[in-house]
């Protein structure tokens, strides 16, 4: 018995002294081809170091995905930041790790009041845009990055050029697919959300008595088909609906109740419900930049010192009224600028069905003395990753794009003072 144990032990000893060297000719190569682009072994303690190193990172990273996952279920989002770090650096493939931590960062961080703190957008897309180079060849990552443009920022202008990379791959999610029409025709591109609601129609005909599910999505793709191109008769046709354009008689005022209590109201006359406001308290002359690129790398770092507060308002009879207060979260709102814009905003492009049925998606139908604008913008480039499987044709249009579209809003901008927010005066500080 004495004699087996003592080969055991000789046994084991040598699989560790090959794993070793295995290690010490294949981690080279893991390293140059397969870990991630900006990760670091940070924070991992011995014992994790020793069995990443001894070849099981995946298991590892398994394991710590499970224990996020808890943190999860159980509110404590501050301890999940740390463990999404080291499970990309141990397995850079995982990438339900990707687009649940880009989610985390995108809209769980929020005050007292549920209002997400925006300043973690910009993470949110850096840390999709590591996972995208890390795995670049399928279609999940790039449909993630869209969706965050498109659900989260509300920019279907440059919800389109990712979700264009994401459609390239032909085992997508047949669903997810009509994301980009929807981007298309938010974005103003009407040509193009007809074009593509044709494709997914005939592509779903081809297949249509295959079973239930290919029936269902055939009849989707068809209904929202002539839904669009119904639309956009109605909306832009020879006898359009959004013509005579309507006055809105915009406008919009803040007041500062109590310290870092503002009251905004204002009116808006669109003559049915289904609007909404947007209102934005920022540091004057800064804002947030959505792109991947604004980070050189990535980072769970947001700026202590920068201010950035955004909210929607619903206009009920024409007039919209809110309190908000930012007493509460000190460290989402510091403060430490010394002057601020509060920026009011109304733009067609999100707003319900009934509203754009009378002003269209893109504000042709609605007019404003003072505050109406239009806005002329195209997507930024997108540097798309080597060994993506995309075509030509849409690698150098999303690199270099050329197609610009623009809309119509109203917006006015109100400058406060910090000792005006902070009622420092007042208080007699």
């Amino acid at each position: 018995m004495k004699r087996n144990y003592t080969a055991l032990k000789v046994a084991v000893l040598a699989l560790f002294i090959v794993q070793a060297l295995l290690q010490l000719r294949i981690y080279p190569l893991w390293a140059r081809n397969y870990a991630p682009k900006q990760a670091a072994p940070i924070g991992l303690s011995p014992d994790q170091l020793l069995v990443a190193v001894a070849g099981f990172r995946e298991f590892l990273a398994a394991i710590l995905w499970v224990r996020a996952d808890g943190f999860f279920h159980s509110g404590n989002y501050d301890a999940i930041l740390p463990m999404l770090r080291l499970v990309t650096w141990l397995d850079p493939h995982n990438l339900d790790v990707y687009s649940t931590g880009a989610w985390h960062m995108g809209y769980n961080f929020t005050d007292e009041s549920q209002r997400s703190d925006r300043r973690y957008i910009p993470l949110a897309l850096k840390f999709l845009e590591e996972g995208i180079q890390n795995n670049p060849t399928v279609w999940d990552l790039y449909f993630e990055m869209g969706w965050m443009y498109y659900h989260k920022i509300q920019d279907p202008t440059n919800a389109v050029p990712w979700m264009r990379l994401a459609n390239e791959y032909p085992d997508m999610i047949p669903a997810r697919r009509h994301l980009l029409a929807h981007a298309y025709f938010k974005s103003g591109r009407f040509d193009d959300a007809v074009d593509w609601w044709g494709k997914l129609f005939l592509d779903a005909e081809k297949n249509r008595h295959k079973d239930w599910e290919s029936s269902q999505l055939y009849d989707v793709r068809q209904n929202n088909l002539e839904d669009t191109i119904l639309d956009i008769l109605r909306r832009y046709g020879p006898n359009p609906e959004t013509q005579p354009p309507v006055d809105l008689d915009f406008d919009a005022t803040v007041k500062v109740i109590r310290p870092r209590v503002l009251l905004v109201e204002g009116r808006l006359g669109i003559p049915t419900i289904g609007a909404r406001v947007t209102v934005i308290l920022r540091d004057k002359g800064r804002t947030i930049d959505y792109t991947p690129k604004a980070l050189k790398t990535f980072t769970f770092e947001v700026d202590p010192k920068f201010t950035y507060m955004q909210d929607s308002l619903a206009v009920r009879d024409e007039k919209f009224r809110r309190e908000i207060d930012m007493s509460k979260d000190p460290k989402m709102y510091p403060f430490k600028a010394p002057e601020y814009e509060v920026e009011f905003i109304f733009e067609p492009r999100y707003a319900s069905p009934n509203v754009q049925a009378r002003i269209g998606s893109d504000g042709v139908g609605m007019y404003d003395a003072r505050y109406l604008e239009e806005v002329r913008e195209k997507p930024s480039p997108i540097e798309v990753p080597k060994y993506a499987k995309v075509s030509d044709e849409v690698r150098r249009e999303v690199e270099n794009p050329t197609r610009e579209v623009s809309y119509w809003r109203v917006r006015k901008v109100i400058t406060l003072t910090r000792e005006e927010i902070l009622m420092l005066g007042k208080r007699g500080e």
